[in-house]
């Protein structure tokens, strides 16, 4: 089943340094497997990611084998109270001209 992810992130500075990490550039440059949608951005209560994955299996695969080590490479922790939200989703609609 697919669902959201919704994360908030310390900052778009540490967002960026994590994209260093995976891609060499500080936006990202293709989606992981199974990731279907991926936003950043600022927002009212800080920087957040929204993201739509196939399943939380890949969801839960991307985290640990890619954003985690990342974030041990650049000295970052997950603050405690900033676990993602996760929604399991009914519907998904991709626009496929839909780019910022």
């Amino acid at each position: 089943m697919a669902i959201a992810v919704i994360a908030k992130i310390p900052s778009k500075e540490a967002y960026e340094s994590i994209n260093e990490k995976l891609s060499g550039s500080n936006r990202p440059t293709e989606s992981p497997e199974g990731n279907i949608i991926h936003t950043a951005g600022e927002g009212p209560n800080g920087f957040c990611v929204v993201d739509v994955w196939e399943s939380r299996e890949a969801f839960e695969t991307f985290m640990n084998d890619q954003i985690m080590p990342a974030m041990q490479e650049t000295g970052m922790e997950m603050q405690e109270g900033t676990q993602p939200e996760i929604i399991e989703l009914v519907t998904v609609l991709v626009n496929e001209q839909a780019r910022v």
